[in-house]
């Protein structure tokens, strides 16, 4: 297998750029239809069918014989399994776990009351009956989205909590001793499209949800799209994404080794871009990346990345590079810079944001406390992390009094009639 060697430095703003974004956004509409063709009918196979069509599926994309007896995981078989996680790992998901509780504890949504001439307007923050949680289980497993998932829920006091992982033959260790650490007793062996429709629809098995969150793979992330609507859902992320915004301060082999964590996680369609005004930096980090490609312990999966995955982008000067941020909106964005305290301030649009040469993406991914459940594919414009508020829902409840009612008849009246909605003025007037 050759090296990699076509990882372009394009420079922005410019034709080459817009013809790349326009080739990215035309070839992932494209892959989108097909997907959605699939996911269409194993939404509506789930729904119409239940457990029948849902473990069909099962057997069809991930090659898993499930019955009635076998899709809920027992209890005492995840303990046995959380037992078999490495001492390391179980001391990196406690010290974790400690660190995601209290990042996210202080988003806890704020309740409060107001007083009008009218009477008194509250608001109330209520969290959703029963939430559903996705954990990938294809390429690997992911012991760290169970936290990412579950914590926020747990804080916002979501009653009951539904865990759905595919595994073939045993459950991952890491991920057993995860949902028994956060007490998740309620686990289903599936995965992909109709797992999600699982939740959504309900099946004699699978009680439906109220919110669907979590990450996955194009399949799972088209279902939750399809869904919303019967249910809340996070978001609807794809493949990974980073750009690293970087000065000549930085190190090339850091900036390169943090692209290539992003880059690895094997759908083959993640983005991995680092953008700067100085060409030394960009020539460096062109060949830091063809050396680590080289050596990594997963070439394979790197050699198969879109051609577009990998590029460093040159701009004439700062205020240009943070417009490239800005318009790209990318999951991850890591700023090594000398001003990066004042470049973070004019950033409007990103997932998660890492400061500094000891701030790699992966602190965030697993470790530091900030969410990795994160927008993608431009999202970040108009979407947040997952976190609390998430899983709660806000409600407004109003008092008022006869005096404050008299004030505002008129008013709602000259509304009502104006909309042609005789009916709602008349609600009021006639009290």
């Amino acid at each position: 297998m050759q090296a990699r060697k076509n990882i372009p430095i394009i420079a922005y703003p410019g034709t080459v750029f817009r013809r790349l974004r326009a080739r990215i956004d035309r070839e992932r509409e494209k892959r989108a239809q097909a997907v959605e063709a699939v996911v269409r009918r194993v939404c509506a196979g789930v729904r119409a069918g239940g457990n029948a069509a849902l473990f069909s599926y099962a057997k069809q994309f991930d090659g898993i014989n499930l019955t009635t007896r076998t899709i809920k995981v027992d209890p005492a078989y995840a303990a046995r399994r959380a037992a078999l996680a490495p001492a390391p790992l179980r001391r990196a998901i406690n010290a974790a776990i400690a660190r995601i509780r209290a990042f996210h504890a202080r988003q806890k949504p704020v309740a409060f009351s107001l007083a009008t001439r009218e009477g008194r307007l509250w608001q109330a923050v209520r969290p959703l009956a029963r939430a559903g949680v996705y954990v990938p289980g294809g390429y690997t497993s992911y012991p760290s989205s169970v936290l990412m998932t579950v914590i926020p829920a747990r804080i916002a006091g979501v009653d009951e909590i539904a865990l759905a992982t595919p595994f073939k033959r045993e459950m991952d260790p890491g991920v057993a001793y995860a949902c028994q650490r956060l007490g998740i007793r309620e686990i289903y062996r599936m995965g992909g499209a109709q797992a999600i429709a699982a939740f959504a629809y309900g099946t004699k098995s699978v009680k439906p949800v109220d919110c669907i969150v979590g990450p996955g793979n194009a399949y799972v992330a088209c279902a939750k799209k399809l869904v919303f609507g019967t249910v809340a859902v996070d978001s609807i992320a794809g493949p990974s994404e980073v750009i690293v915004l970087a000065d000549d301060s930085a190190d090339p082999r850091l900036v390169a080794l943090d692209m290539l964590a992003q880059a690895e996680h094997g759908s083959g369609d993640e983005s991995a871009w680092c953008v700067t005004e100085s060409r030394k930096l960009a020539s460096a980090v062109v060949e830091a990346l063809k050396r680590e490609i080289a050596v990594s312990p997963v070439r394979p999966v790197l050699e198969k990345l879109s051609p577009h995955a990998l590029a460093v982008f040159m701009t004439p000067n700062r205020a240009a590079s943070i417009r490239f941020v800005n318009e790209c909106a990318p999951e991850h964005l890591e700023i090594m810079t000398r001003a990066a305290s004042a470049d973070v301030r004019r950033v409007r649009t990103a997932g998660a944001v890492f400061l500094g040469p000891y701030a790699p993406a992966a602190l965030g991914d697993y470790y530091i406390g900030t969410n990795h459940v994160l927008p993608t594919g431009r999202a970040a414009r108009y979407a947040s992390p997952l976190g609390v508020e998430t899983f709660v829902r806000r409600m407004s409840i109003a008092r008022i009094t006869a005096a404050g009612l008299r004030a505002a008849t008129p008013h709602v009246a000259a509304f009502a009639r104006a909309e042609r909605f005789a009916h709602h003025a008349l609600s009021v007037e006639g009290r």
